[in-house]
C-alpha cells in the first residue's frame, strides 16, 4: 500500500491566464488527489493530498503535458504536515509581495471559439468576443496581478447566468476563463461616423463590411488598439488611406481569412505557415509572388508582403466570398504612437477615416502587431508586440535593473526576480506623443511587476530622449555602448558565457570615441568589449538630414573618393549640391562615420536614385529589394589592419566598382547584388582576421542592418563555411528593439563582476553620480 504524502507545490512561469488551474483541478480528480489550488501573486499554488504513486503520476503529467500555452520556468515542492482535505478545489487568489510577474501575452482566436462563432446553432455565433481558457485577450486588459477577471478591464461587464455557469463548470473548456461573456453580457460594437455619431444599424459588423465593399476606410478598435481597414483589392481605397495617413511609400500589412488566399499572392514554406498560422498570429514577411493580383501600391518596390491571418472572431466575421484581402495597418499619422483610447482615437483619427468601429471594452495596454519572419529554419521577430509582449526571459543575477533602449524603435526591460522582462515595440523617441507612451509603459510594466529597480542603464548618446530621462530618476545611471549591448544582447539571449567577435552593423550608435559608429567588429564578453575593427570613417555631412535625404549622405561619400555630385544627382537643385560640397570641405555641421546602414543609403541613393525617403531605411530596403540572386560576382574591396592594430574595412574600391557599373549601364540588380556579395566577403574576411589576432571562433551578429534577409543569410553561411559558430538573435529583434536587453545583459554582468569604476572619458557629458561602462580605447574601465 503506497504512504500517504502531503506536498506544497508552486509553480513559477507563464501560468496565469492559460487554463492552468482547471488543468490542476482536473488532473488532480483524476488521480483522486485532495486539496487545492489558487494563483498567488504571478505564480500558481497546489496543496496536494493521497497517495505516493498518484502524487508521482500527477508531477510526470504536469511536467509532460501541461495546458498548451503555459509555459513552466520552475516547479518547487515542499513536503507539509499532513491534512485531510475531502476533496479538491480551486480557491480563490491571494496576493504576493514577492511577483515574478510573469505576464501573459494576447493568444489567437482558437479553433474551438471560431467553430463557435460559425454555428448558427450557438449561442455564441457572430459573438465578436468569444473566447475561452486557451485564447482571448490577456495582456491587454490586465489591471494588475493576479490574472482574474476583477483585475481586468472585463470587471466591468458581469457574467450573465449561462457564462457564469460555464465560468465554475471545471468540465467546460472556459472554467475559469477570466474575458468569458456572450452576446447578452458581454462586450458590444457599434458604428459611428467620422463626428464620432452612433449610426444605428441591425449590425455594426455587416454595416462595416459593405462600407469596406464601396471603398470606405474604417478605423476598427481591437485587441491592442485601432486599426485602419480598407479593401486590399481597391486601388483608390489604398491611396486615399495612404495619403490621409501620411505614409506614401511603407509597405502596408494584409490581412486574409485562409492560407489558400496567402498561397495566391505570396509563396511560404511548411514554417512560414506555421508562423503566421500559430496562436499568436504575427505579420510575417513573405515573398511575393510574380503574378500578384494586389495593387502594387500596398508594398511599392518590394519583394514582399507582411500578411497576417485573423486573430479574433470580428476578424474572420468581416471577410466573404467577395472581400478576400484587407489592408490593416496602425491606427495612428504615420510615425506616431497606436491609439487605443477612444477619445484619442476619434481626434488623431477623424481626418484619416470614414467611419468608426468601436467597441466599450477599455484597452489597458496599446500593442502594435508583431512581425516575424523566417530565416533557414528560425522563425526571427523583427518587431516585438501583441502575442509576444511582454517578452520573459530567464537572466540568473540578483539586480534590479531598468534598461530604456535607444532613440529607435525603442523598448525598455526590467530585469526582476531573475527574469528579463521585454516591452512591446514603442516607437521612435523624437516624437513627444512617443515619449508620453513610453513612460506610461515604463510606469505600468513597474506596477504590474512590482519592480523597483536601483539603477537604470541607458544609452551613452547624450540627446536621447532615453539618456535624458535616465537622468532625470534620480538612480544611479549606468551608460552602455551602444554596438556592445547589440552583441551582450546576442550572447545573453544564446545563454553564451565567455568571449566572442560581436559584428554590429547598424545606422547610428554613439562610439567610446564621440564618434558616430556603425559598422563594427568587437570583441569581448557580455561585460567587456574591445573594438577591433570597423568600417572605414566616411565624414556625412547633414546631421539627421543625411538619413531623410540619403543623397547627402551619397554626396559626403562620393566626395571622400574625389567624385563630383553633380554628375549623379542632376535631379537636385544645383544651389543645394553646393551647399553641401562647401560644407564638407568646410566641415561645417559634419561628423566622422563607420556606419553599414549609411554605406547602403549612398550606393541606393547613387544606384536607384532614392535621393529622399519617408520611412526609416527605406533606401537600403528597397536597394535589397533589387538583389539578382543568381549573381555571384563582387567588387574589390580591402581590409587592412591600421597603425593602432584595429582592422579596417575600406569603401572606397567598392564605391568606385559600383560607379564602373553605372557608367557601364549595368542592370540596378546586378549592381545591388555584387554590392551585397562584396559586403558579405569582406565581413567574413574581417572576421578571419580577428580569429587570427584574438584565437577566438564564435561570432555574434546584431544590429538592424541585419534585417537585410539576403545580407544576413550570407554572411552566415560564409562565416560557417569558415568554421565559426555563429549566433544571431531570433527571439530578440536584430535592430534597436533588442537594445535595452542588451543594456541589461552588460549591466548584470559588469555588476555581478564588480568591474565598474566611475569613468571621465565623458566628464562633459555624464554628472558626477553616473557611471559610464567605457573608456576612449574602446574597452571597459575596470577596477
Amino acid at each position: 500500500m503506497s504512504e500517504f504524502v502531503s506536498f506544497q507545490i508552486e509553480i513559477h512561469g507563464i501560468v496565469q491566464g492559460v487554463g492552468m488551474r482547471p488543468y490542476i483541478y482536473k488532473t488532480a480528480r483524476k488521480f483522486q488527489l485532495t486539496g487545492y489550488v489558487k494563483n498567488k501573486g504571478s505564480s500558481v499554488v497546489i496543496v496536494l493530498c493521497g497517495a505516493q504513486f498518484a502524487l508521482d503520476r500527477f508531477l510526470h503529467e504536469l511536467e509532460s503535458n501541461p495546458p498548451p500555452n503555459a509555459i513552466i520556468y520552475d516547479i518547487n515542492i515542499t513536503p507539509i504536515k499532513k491534512i485531510d482535505y475531502q476533496d479538491f478545489k480551486i480557491l480563490q487568489s491571494s496576493k504576493d509581495e514577492k511577483m515574478e510577474g510573469y505576464l501573459l501575452p494576447d493568444l489567437a482566436i482558437c479553433e474551438d471559439c471560431l467553430q463557435d462563432i460559425r454555428n448558427l446553432r450557438d449561442r455564441r455565433f457572430e459573438h465578436t468576443f468569444t473566447n475561452c481558457t486557451n485564447c482571448g485577450p490577456r495582456y491587454s486588459i490586465l489591471r494588475e496581478l493576479p490574472y482574474d477577471r476583477i483585475n481586468t478591464s472585463m470587471r466591468s461587464f458581469s457574467m450573465c447566468p449561462s457564462c457564469k455557469e460555464e465560468y465554475e463548470n471545471p468540465e467546460n473548456r472556459r472554467f475559469h476563463a477570466q474575458p468569458n461573456c456572450c452576446p447578452v453580457c458581454g462586450p458590444k460594437y457599434s458604428l459611428q461616423n467620422s463626428k464620432g455619431e452612433v449610426i444605428e444599424c441591425e449590425s455594426p459588423i455587416e454595416k462595416a463590411k459593405h462600407l469596406i465593399k464601396s471603398g470606405k476606410i474604417i478605423a476598427i478598435k481591437g485587441i491592442g488598439g485601432y486599426h485602419l481597414v480598407c479593401n486590399a483589392e481597391d486601388e483608390t481605397a489604398i491611396t486615399t488611406l495612404r495619403s490621409r495617413k501620411k505614409r506614401p511609400c511603407k509597405p502596408l500589412a494584409i490581412m486574409t481569412s485562409e492560407i489558400k488566399n496567402i498561397e495566391r499572392i505570396c509563396t511560404l514554406n511548411t514554417l512560414e505557415k506555421e508562423a503566421i498560422s500559430n496562436n499568436i498570429r504575427p505579420i510575417v514577411l513573405l515573398r511575393k509572388r510574380n503574378n500578384t493580383i494586389l495593387p502594387e501600391i500596398i508594398a511599392p518596390n518590394m519583394h514582399q508582403y507582411g500578411v497576417m491571418l485573423p486573430y479574433t472572431p470580428l476578424h474572420y466575421l468581416l471577410f466573404d466570398n467577395f472581400l478576400k484581402y484587407l489592408v490593416v495597418t496602425s491606427g495612428n499619422i504615420s510615425g506616431m504612437p497606436i491609439c487605443y483610447k477612444d477619445k484619442d482615437g476619434l481626434e488623431h483619427l477623424k481626418h484619416v477615416v470614414d467611419y468608426f468601429l468601436v467597441h466599450n471594452r477599455e484597452i489597458m495596454t496599446p500593442l502594435d502587431d508583431s512581425v516575424v519572419k523566417v530565416l533557414g529554419d528560425e522563425v526571427l521577430i523583427c518587431r516585438c508586440g501583441r502575442g509576444y509582449a511582454p517578452m520573459a526571459l530567464s537572466m540568473e543575477t540578483p539586480y534590479e535593473i531598468l534598461a530604456l533602449g535607444g532613440n529607435q524603435k525603442a523598448s525598455v526591460c526590467f530585469l526582476h526576480n531573475k527574469v528579463a522582462h521585454i516591452s512591446q515595440y514603442l516607437g521612435e523617441l523624437h516624437l513627444l506623443e512617443v515619449c508620453n507612451e513610453y513612460t506610461f509603459v515604463i510606469d505600468r510594466l513597474s506596477g504590474l511587476l512590482k519592480a523597483s529597480p536601483k539603477i537604470v542603464i541607458h544609452d551613452l548618446h547624450p540627446n536621447y530622449f532615453s539618456t535624458q530621462y535616465a537622468k532625470k530618476l534620480g538612480k544611479t545611471n549606468i551608460a552602455v555602448q551602444h554596438h556592445h549591448a547589440h552583441m551582450a544582447g546576442c550572447m545573453a539571449e544564446h545563454g553564451f558565457h565567455g568571449e566572442g567577435i560581436g559584428i554590429i552593423f547598424d545606422g547610428t550608435g554613439m562610439g567610446t570615441d564621440g564618434t558616430i559608429w556603425g559598422g563594427e567588429f568587437l570583441v569581448g564578453s557580455r561585460s567587456d568589449f574591445k573594438r577591433a575593427g570597423h568600417l572605414a570613417y566616411a565624414t556625412l555631412q547633414g546631421g539627421d538630414s543625411a538619413m531623410e535625404e540619403p543623397w547627402k549622405c551619397a554626396a559626403s561619400y562620393l566626395y571622400t573618393i574625389k567624385e563630383s555630385v553633380d554628375s549623379y544627382f542632376p535631379n537636385i537643385d544645383q544651389l543645394q549640391r553646393k551647399l553641401v560640397e562647401r560644407a564638407l570641405q568646410n566641415k561645417v555641421n559634419c561628423y566622422e562615420s563607420s556606419s553599414m546602414g549609411r554605406l547602403f543609403d549612398c550606393v541606393a541613393a547613387i544606384i536607384m536614385q532614392k535621393t529622399h525617403i519617408s520611412y526609416e531605411a527605406q533606401a537600403a530596403i528597397e536597394l535589397e529589394a533589387m538583389v539578382d540572386e543568381t549573381i555571384t560576382d563582387e567588387y574589390f574591396f580591402s581590409v587592412v589592419e591600421g597603425e593602432d592594430g584595429m582592422f579596417i574595412l575600406g569603401y572606397q574600391s567598392i564605391l568606385k566598382g559600383v560607379l564602373q557599373d553605372l557608367k557601364n549601364q549595368q542592370p540596378i540588380s546586378i549592381i545591388s547584388a555584387k554590392f551585397h556579395n562584396t559586403i558579405c566577403k569582406a565581413t567574413v574576411m574581417c572576421a578571419c582576421e580577428i580569429r587570427e589576432k584574438f584565437n577566438l571562433d564564435s561570432v555574434f551578429l546584431s544590429g538592424g542592418v541585419f534585417e537585410n534577409a539576403y545580407l544576413l543569410k550570407n554572411i552566415i553561411a560564409e562565416l560557417r563555411k569558415s568554421d565559426f559558430n555563429v549566433f544571431y538573435n531570433k527571439k530578440v529583434p536584430l535592430n534597436d528593439g533588442g537594445l535595452s536587453f542588451g543594456q541589461a545583459s552588460v549591466a548584470a554582468s559588469v555588476l555581478e563582476e564588480g568591474a565598474y569604476v566611475p569613468c571621465n572619458s565623458y566628464k562633459d557629458y555624464f554628472n558626477s553620480g553616473q557611471l559610464c561602462l567605457c573608456k576612449n580605447n574602446g574597452s571597459w574601465a575596470k577596477n
